[in-house]
């Protein structure tokens, strides 16, 4: 069987579905930010730079933002890329809300706008498992990657509600929500 799945059809699905979920999903983010969490998360990503630098940091499929306010709260240089306006417009709010400048980009993070090793950090949350080609876009991540640079990606099994009932119920519930709100 031939994966026939276009890319710009699928950039434009994956669009689609996270302007809608981008109020809520934002909001989980938000709670992450706001509790102990927020601090480990931010001891894992800094664990991977040297200490006392200023970094100049993508990162990618920004979302709501949490990878990014994390950094700009650590004192580096963030631009962060997101396909998804309305995903952007949340994490610019919530950037307000922490007081912290970010540069905010909206793209493909598959065709990135940058030129060649610009960033000495890029960093993903939950990103690759909406793409079609994710070492495609790995390439393209590590063009923007100066030599020496760290990329880090974080990512999950979001497809577990099709071996889990309970999982099935939820992920069913949660595209019920995302279709009425959609046809508001």
């Amino acid at each position: 069987m031939t994966n026939k799945i276009d890319n710009n059809q699928l950039l434009h699905d994956v669009t689609r579905y996270w302007n809608i979920r981008a109020e809520s999903y934002s909001a989980a983010n938000q709670q992450e930010l706001l509790s102990e969490k927020q601090q480990k998360w931010r001891q894992l990503l800094l664990s991977h730079v040297k200490e006392g630098e200023t970094l100049n940091v993508l990162d990618i499929g920004t979302g709501p933002g949490f990878f990014a306010i994390l950094l700009a709260l650590s004192g580096h240089q963030v631009t962060a890329i997101d396909a998804t306006s309305g995903m952007l417009l949340e994490a610019k709010n919530n950037a307000s809300q922490h007081n912290v400048s970010i540069n905010f980009v909206c793209g493909d993070v598959q065709d990135l706008p940058f030129g060649d090793e610009q960033f000495d950090l890029v960093v993903s949350r939950n990103v690759t498992w909406n793409l079609k080609s994710p070492c495609e876009a790995y390439q393209e991540w590590f063009r923007v990657l100066k030599p020496g640079g760290s990329l880090i990606n974080f990512d999950a099994n979001w497809y577990l509600h099709l071996f889990d009932d309970e999982y099935w119920q939820g992920f069913l519930a949660d595209r019920e929500r995302a279709a009425q709100k959609a046809s508001c």
